[in-house]
């Protein structure tokens, strides 16, 4: 009885591995033959031993070959999986929280530097630093403005404007903002090259701005949002973390796949030795089993590299 014990400690740590229905469904089979004899102590456990002979040995002895092939093929797998975790556990440890408020922060700067701007030019002054607001994209740039955007959509040709320094902003963008006392939200930035943009709203519309960086321009830009990306940024590393988690997810999920399915004609001999030991009549011919019951050996001469 301890050997048949260690045959169904075989089995279930097959059907575990494997997770096939069939598989798990001979392990049920064979557990309930096992404990018809530990059960009945008149039984002859020599036909026990019989029946694991001709049929579980041989049946370990294809899933284990299977199983062992399987893990070489999925070692390449777990390994990529290993390696973005490493990747993820790293990104994870330089993760940058402080964008989202300084995000919000910026925007009541960017606010009052309009507000400024509006006041010098009504008084004929020029009294701005643009470094308190330039220090953002100088911070934040490279990590978090996207570099997907179409350029084409971010620029706009000439337009009647205001001169401010070496910057300009269009005249009916400046108008729009001192109806709103210039309150603006930063929504996004966008990087492309040495080229930068930031992607303002005005506060209590549905109007937005750019402020071209490199150009040193501010103009409206409602007519091309529809071509962009308006949606806040987020840090380029936690966006290739998002992909690896991902790549992660749908790796593991191949890893399962994978190992439910069994080579092609393994499948349909199990399913036949399943019938097989299922229409036998426990207690009165499983105990006399002759070689022609034992179908598993057909199985034990497939090409498994299939």
């Amino acid at each position: 009885m301890s050997q048949s014990r260690r045959r169904l400690t075989k089995l279930k740590l097959l059907s575990n591995f494997f997770e096939n229905i069939d598989v798990i469904s001979v392990y049920i089979k064979t557990d309930i033959i096992h404990k018809l004899f530990e059960e009945n102590k008149t039984l002859d456990y020599n036909k026990l031993e019989l029946f694991h002979l001709q049929y579980t040995d041989s049946l370990i002895e294809l899933l284990t070959k299977i199983k062992k092939k399987k893990e070489n093929d999925l070692l390449a797998v777990i390994n990529e999986i290993n390696i973005n975790n490493q990747y993820i556990d790293g990104f994870e440890e330089k993760k940058v929280d402080s964008f989202e408020t300084d995000r919000k922060f910026y925007s009541g700067v960017f606010s009052e530097h309009l507000r400024k701007l509006y006041k010098d030019l009504t008084e004929d002054k020029f009294t701005l630093n643009w470094n308190d607001v330039l220090y953002f994209h100088k911070k934040y740039a490279v990590e978090f403005y996207r570099t997907d955007a179409d350029e084409t959509k971010l620029k706009l040709g000439n337009f009647p404007s205001y001169q401010y320094q070496d910057y300009s902003i269009e005249r009916k963008l400046l108008g729009k903002l001192n109806i709103q006392n210039f309150k603006v939200r930063f929504v996004c930035g966008y990087r492309n090259g040495r080229d930068e943009y930031e992607l303002f709203k005005i506060f209590q519309s549905n109007e937005h701005f750019i402020f071209n960086i490199e150009e040193r321009r501010l103009y409206l830009i409602d007519d091309e949002l529809s071509y962009l990306d308006t949606s806040e940024n987020e840090s380029n590393q936690a966006s290739v973390m998002n992909q690896l988690k991902r790549r992660n997810e749908e790796l593991e999920e191949t890893i399962h796949e994978r190992k439910r399915i069994l080579p092609e004609g393994v499948d349909n001999v199990l399913k036949d030795y399943l019938r097989n030991i299922e229409n036998v009549d426990i207690m009165s011919k499983i105990f006399d089993v002759n070689e022609e019951t034992n179908i598993l050996r057909a199985m034990l001469n497939l090409n498994l590299n299939n």
